[in-house]
């Protein structure tokens, strides 16, 4: 039989050693971590899903903002309050330079603050928008409906009864 050279057996001796050492430092790594759908929530993470139901309450609720800024469904269609918004299905403006809404009550139009209660349940991040690039922000967007209203007629897909200045023929 054939001897096999002591330095042969020496290195794979070694070789073995060290693959083992390496392992029995990489086992309590690999026990402790988990796959990232066993980890659950990460630290933090309801701070950021109690925020998310802050902004969804913010925009389905007519809730008072506090202090300028565009309102919380803004970031849904990318607005960046630098100008007047339509909502055609709701035949209501957004003024960012008044920070509110502005729609049609008692044969008047009307300015509030907050969400008009007929949109209070609707998702606004998801409502239908036109951006109104045409007027300045020092321009009030209501003496324009008439023309807006034949630009961006509602969908039809409404099914709330909403107060409506006369529709143009």
């Amino acid at each position: 039989m054939r001897e096999i050279p002591t330095l042969i057996v020496a290195k794979t001796f070694h070789m073995k050693k060290a693959i083992i050492a390496l392992l029995l430092c990489a086992i309590p790594f690999l026990l402790h971590t988990q796959p990232a759908s066993a980890q659950g929530k990460a630290k933090g993470h309801h701070k950021h899903e109690k925020a998310g139901k802050a902004y969804e309450k913010g925009y389905r609720q007519g809730s008072k903002r506090k202090g300028g800024g565009p309102p919380p469904w803004a970031p849904a269609h990318g607005y960046r309050a630098k100008n007047h918004v339509y909502f055609p299905d709701y035949y209501t403006f957004y003024d960012p330079r008044r920070n509110g809404y502005v729609y049609w009550n008692n044969n008047n139009w009307t300015f509030s603050p907050s969400v008009p209660s007929f949109m209070a349940n609707i998702d606004l991040g998801k409502a239908r928008i036109q951006l109104l690039g045409d007027i300045p922000l020092t321009s009030l967007p209501e003496p324009n409906f008439s023309r807006y209203y034949r630009m961006y007629p509602p969908s039809g897909s409404v099914n709330i009864r909403i107060p409506h200045p006369p529709l143009p023929r």
